[in-house]
């Protein structure tokens, strides 16, 4: 072929000619065929003999390279496996160096004790006689500018917890209720309860004192022993409910239109409503939570006749609602989530718990499902143990049975906290006196008592020779099977019988009726 050259081949071991020979030619370049009148002629190139290529060979595969596609180059190439791992570890390194960092910066204001408690098991809460953690959570409105009576304690509610059984209660405490302070205050010796902090903290405005105070005066007021509190403001509530995407909330006004108050409307000149709904489930947002944890007609409206009353049950399904969002797989998984509770906790929020028992907290909003929580109200319709009254011109809060007589107060919020003898049935007792002689039912009662039940009451009915000892009724209709077999094993006997005697009324679920024979 045109320009090929036969060159010495140099490779070590190879043959080479002598200097002054020529080098041979190999035969096939050499030879030819000649074309005879018996062989057509071709416009190819002679095939040398052995491995030549033809011109139409060589032609045809120029033109396949020709039309062969380009090989593409790979986009990304750079990317392997490696890079892959070391940017996914780089990337939880940061996110959880970020996340470490805010943990550790917020747990230094909302709890004490070792941040690493955390990580494990958490610790058994303080408990009082009955096995139960009580905490008082108030709230205080120092970050709203301009309020009035920042440092006064407009919410203040109990959450009674047992971490055994798994269920909680929730008791409102109204911030009219009057109460003896127990020292000398700004207003006084005695005064509304929601003064307490502000007197308990002070001109210097010690936090820790004036949550220990209203822990003291609380649970002195309602037989409480409480040993945790939670101080919060009115950002947390808002930025909380934002951060979790929201919560819903049951309203179920006894008005046939929902509920209204346009006490908040004046924050967008009146063109708007911050608390207007339909009975049924609102979705509601930061701000709108908020302001339904604060209404209470006091500007006009309809729909919470209750007054602070409807506002403490609605503040109630606020947090419950909260605690089922916060707690939820969908808000745990996310980081955003996660980060704006943290910011909300972070500055506005002071307890005294350690970081271990903050643990046993999270444990057990986890495992404790909303049907465990129980809301208590101390103005029930047929059981209420508070109403209003009036003291030197001023609107309060006092119990039925008189202004500072908490006895019936305490035994009925004992009743809701304390560990049931029937496994949360809740059986309601009274034991008549149909004797001649006086105190005999108030000893049965407290036989009762010491038993295990809690909701035991006394009264007087007439005498009847036919008591004997005593007799008594199971009322119930038998929905309390586990109280009925307890008095059975207390009384030794089987109620007498399902109704009571002509001239003998009763609400109860049990009647017992002691007659001279148990004198």
């Amino acid at each position: 072929m045109d320009g090929f050259v036969l060159r010495r081949d140099d490779r070590q071991g190879a043959i080479r000619p002598a200097l002054n020979e020529k080098p041979a030619i190999p035969g096939q370049f050499l030879q030819r065929e000649t074309p005879t009148e018996s062989t057509p002629v071709s416009n190819e190139l002679p095939r040398p003999t052995g491995a030549g290529i033809s011109k139409t060979e060589l032609s045809e595969s120029l033109r396949a390279l020709d039309n062969e596609p380009p090989v593409k180059k790979k986009r990304f190439g750079w990317v392997t496996k490696k890079r892959v791992a070391i940017f996914l570890i780089t990337l939880l390194i940061i996110v959880g160096g970020y996340f470490g960092i805010k943990i550790f910066l917020t747990s230094s204001k909302l709890f004490s004790g070792n941040i690493f408690d955390l990580l494990g098991a958490g610790a058994t809460l303080k408990t009082d006689e009955y096995g139960r953690s009580n905490i008082l959570v108030f709230g205080t409105s120092e970050d709203d500018p301009g309020h009035q009576g920042a440092n006064l304690t407009d919410s203040i509610m109990i959450v009674s917890l047992d971490q055994k059984a798994k269920n909680a209660a929730m008791i409102s405490v109204p911030r009219d209720l009057w109460v003896k302070y127990g020292e000398a205050c700004s207003s006084g010796y005695e005064g509304r309860i929601n003064a307490v902090y502000e007197c308990g903290a002070g001109s210097n405005e010690n936090e820790r004192a004036g949550a220990e105070k209203l822990m003291s005066v609380v649970g002195d007021t309602f037989g409480i022993d409480i040993q945790y509190y939670a101080h919060v403001n009115y950002t947390v509530v808002r930025d909380s409910v934002n951060a979790v995407g929201g919560v819903t909330v049951e309203i179920d006004s006894d008005d046939p239109r929902g509920i209204l108050d346009r006490n908040f409307d004046w924050r967008c000149k009146y063109k708007c409503y911050y608390v207007k709904w339909p009975n049924g489930p609102a979705k509601l947002n930061g701000d709108q939570a908020l302001a339904l944890a604060r209404a209470r007609n006091a500007s006009g409206g309809y729909g919470l006749g209750g007054g602070n009353f409807d506002r403490e049950q609605y503040q109630q399904k606020i947090i419950i609602a909260l605690k089922d969002k916060a707690a939820s797989a969908g808000t745990l998984a996310n980081p955003v989530a996660v980060s704006g509770i943290l910011d909300a906790l972070g500055a506005n929020v002071r307890t005294n718990f350690s970081a271990g028992e903050v643990k046993t907290l999270i444990n057990l909003a986890g495992e404790m499902p909303s049907s465990s929580i129980k809301r208590v109200s101390l103005v029930e319709q047929g059981k209420a143990v508070l109403t209003t009254g009036n003291v030197s011109g001023q609107s309060i809060v006092r119990p039925i049975a008189g202004i500072y007589n908490f006895s019936e107060v305490k035994r009925f919020v004992r009743s809701k906290l304390t560990v049931s003898a029937t496994n949360g049935e809740e059986p309601s007792i009274q034991v008549l006196n149909g004797s001649d002689f006086g105190g005999l039912a108030g000893k049965k009662a407290a036989e009762l008592t010491a038993a295990g039940f809690n909701d035991v009451s006394t009264g007087d009915t007439d005498t009847d020779s036919a008591y004997g000892e005593y007799v008594w009724y199971d009322l119930s209709g038998g929905k309390k099977p586990q109280a009925l077999t307890k008095l059975k094993s207390i009384l030794g006997t089987s109620p007498t019988g399902t109704v009571l005697p002509g001239g003998v009324q009763s609400d109860a679920d049990f009647v017992i009726i002691v007659g001279n024979g148990a004198n």
